[in-house]
């Protein structure tokens, strides 16, 4: 998902979170345990068994 579209106000109402700010702290967290990556502007999961929790979820 593109940086900008992940703490936006569509993406924030969508899937019912805080604010901006809790998403980029929850994005500070997952990037420095390596569940997801950043590459080009652009947020990627890297764990596997993350993402597959994640498509479960219908959260991707």
């Amino acid at each position: 998902m593109h940086t900008d579209a992940i703490s936006g106000g569509k993406f924030i109402k969508k899937h019912k979170l805080n604010s901006a700010s809790s998403i980029s702290a929850a994005l500070k967290g997952l990037l420095e345990k390596d569940f997801i990556t950043m590459d080009r502007n652009m947020y990627y999961v890297y764990d596997q068994f993350f993402a597959l929790w994640l498509k479960f979820k219908g959260l991707i």
